[in-house]
C-alpha cells in the first residue's frame, strides 16, 4: 500500500489549507479467478507480453482511495463530552485524561493534525476492511478448490 499525505492552498498563502490522504492498494490477482476468467474466454485474464492470456503471468488488482474532509472528521484528541478523567489499565495507550499523579490539561481540540488523525483513522479502518475481504475471498477460494480435489481419484505414488 502506498500513501500520500498531502497539503494544499488555493492562493499559495497558506491561508486554505486542505488536507488529504491518498492510499494505492496494489494486491495480487488470485489464480482461481485467473483460471476462471481464461476458462470464460472473456479477456478478463491477465496477459503476457505476447498478449497470450494464461494464469502463468502476473496480474494485480489497484484500487485507489481517498480521504479528506469531505469524507472523514477530524478525530476528538482528548476525551469525549461529559467524560471523566480514569487512569487507564496497563497496556492501552489512548488518551485518559489522567497521569500518574493527577488529570492532565485538555489537549487542544480541532484544526489540522485532528483532521490528519481523522484521515489516517479512516484510511485504516478503509484498508483493515478492504484486506479483510481479500483475505476472506482468498479462504473461500482455497476451500472450493479443496472440496473439488478431494472428488477426483487419489493418484498413486511412484517407488
Amino acid at each position: 500500500m502506498a500513501a500520500e499525505a498531502t497539503t494544499s492552498s488555493a492562493d499559495g498563502a497558506g491561508s486554505d489549507t486542505r488536507l488529504f490522504l491518498h492510499a494505492r492498494f496494489e494486491v495480487p490477482q488470485p489464480a482461481v479467478e485467473l483460471r476462471d476468467a481464461d476458462a470464460r474466454g472473456d479477456g478478463r485474464g491477465c496477459s503476457d507480453a505476447n498478449g497470450s492470456t494464461g494464469s502463468s503471468a502476473p496480474s494485480t488488482i489497484t484500487t485507489e482511495q481517498r480521504f479528506d474532509a469531505s469524507n472523514c472528521k477530524p478525530a476528538v484528541v482528548g476525551l469525549p463530552d461529559g467524560a471523566e478523567p480514569a487512569k487507564p489499565e496497563p497496556g492501552d495507550y489512548s488518551y485518559s485524561g489522567m497521569h500518574d499523579h493527577g488529570p492532565l490539561p485538555a489537549p487542544k481540540e480541532g484544526g489540522q493534525f485532528a483532521q490528519m488523525i481523522g484521515l489516517v483513522s479512516a484510511a485504516k479502518k478503509a484498508s483493515d476492511e478492504y484486506l479483510t475481504q481479500i483475505i476472506e475471498k482468498e479462504k473461500e477460494a482455497k476451500a472450493t478448490g479443496a472440496k473439488e480435489g478431494e472428488g477426483g481419484q487419489q493418484k498413486k505414488q511412484k517407488r
